[in-house]
C-alpha cells in the first residue's frame, strides 16, 4: 500500500492504482509529474510545476489549489518519508491533486550503460504528460521483460521519437543531437539543452543511423542521464559510455547538488 496526500488529506492506495496507464488506475484522465529528491529536497521542482500548470491550461483541467499550496503539500509528503532520496509524483486529475512518494532506489550499474529495445508506438500527445499512458507503459513492460532499461519508441517509418519514459540524445562526430519536437518536453532534457558545454543540435534520426551513432543516452527525472550501450542487437561504442556522455554525467551530478 502507498500512503498518498489527496487534496491535503492522507489516503492509502494499492501501488498500481496510482500508476498512470495501469489497468487498476481508476481516475479520470489528467496529468502527472515525477521528480526526484536529494537529501529530502525536491530537485528541479520549478520546471516540473511550470509544465504541470501549463499543461493543465492546454487541456482545460482546473487546479483547485494554488502553486504555493501544492508546494506545501509536496513538502509534507517528502518530509514524512524516511528515505532522503525519493521518487515523488503529482497526479492532477479532475477535482483531485494526489501526491505520493517512494524510495528512489537507483541501481548505480545503469551508469555503466544499459540495453534498450525499440517498440513501434506513438504517444497520443507527446507534448503533454498525460495519465492516458497505457501504450507507453506497455512498451516499458515489454522492454523490462527483455531485460532492457527502457523502450525506444519509433514510428512506422522507423524514425526515432523518444523513450517510453525518457528522452533520447545521440552523438555523432563529436556533436550532440536530440529531436526538436513531437517528444515530451522533459525537464532533464531541457537541463541538458540549457547547460551542456557541448552544443545541442536538433535533428531527426532513423533507427538504422541511431544504432550506428558514436554515443547514445536517455534522460529522465528519476535517473538523470543513462548511457545506452545496446539497441536491440546492436552495440553502441563497443559497449562503453562515450566521452561526451561521461562528461555530462559528471556535470549533471553538479547541477543536482546546486539545486539544494
Amino acid at each position: 500500500m502507498i500512503k498518498a496526500l489527496v487534496n491535503g488529506n492522507w489516503e492509502c492506495y494499492e501501488a498500481n492504482a496510482l500508476q498512470p496507464g495501469a489497468n487498476l488506475f481508476n481516475f479520470e484522465t489528467g496529468l502527472y509529474e515525477t521528480f526526484r529528491t536529494l537529501e529530502h529536497k525536491p530537485v528541479f521542482l520549478k520546471p516540473h510545476l511550470d509544465r504541470l500548470f501549463d499543461s493543465a491550461k492546454k487541456i482545460d483541467l482546473k487546479i483547485y489549489f494554488t502553486r504555493k499550496e501544492i508546494e506545501k503539500m509536496i513538502k509534507e509528503v517528502i518530509d514524512q518519508f524516511n528515505d532522503p532520496d525519493q521518487r515523488a509524483r503529482i497526479l492532477l486529475v479532475p477535482n483531485k491533486v494526489i501526491i505520493y512518494t517512494t524510495s528512489l532506489d537507483l541501481d548505480q550499474n545503469i551508469y555503466n550503460g544499459v540495453s534498450t529495445k525499440t517498440v513501434t508506438v506513438l504517444r497520443k500527445d507527446p507534448h503533454i504528460k498525460t495519465t492516458d499512458h497505457k501504450d507507453c507503459l506497455d512498451a516499458y513492460y515489454d522492454a523490462q521483460k527483455n531485460n532492457c532499461f527502457d523502450a525506444i519508441l519509433i514510428n512506422d517509418a522507423s524514425i526515432v521519437l523518444e523513450g517510453s519514459r525518457s528522452n533520447v540524445f545521440w552523438v555523432k562526430d563529436n556533436t550532440l543531437f536530440t529531436r526538436r519536437s513531437d517528444v515530451l518536453p522533459g525537464v532533464t532534457r531541457q537541463t541538458i539543452i540549457s547547460n551542456s558545454p557541448f552544443p545541442v543540435l536538433f535533428e531527426e534520426i532513423n533507427l538504422f543511423d541511431l544504432m550506428r551513432s558514436d554515443e547514445l543516452f536517455l534522460t529522465n527525472s528519476g535517473s538523470g542521464i543513462i548511457p545506452v550501450i545496446k539497441v536491440n542487437s546492436s552495440q553502441i561504442n563497443n559497449g562503453n559510455p562515450g566521452p561526451i556522455t561521461r562528461e555530462l554525467l559528471k556535470l549533471y551530478d553538479i547541477w543536482l547538488k546546486n539545486e539544494i
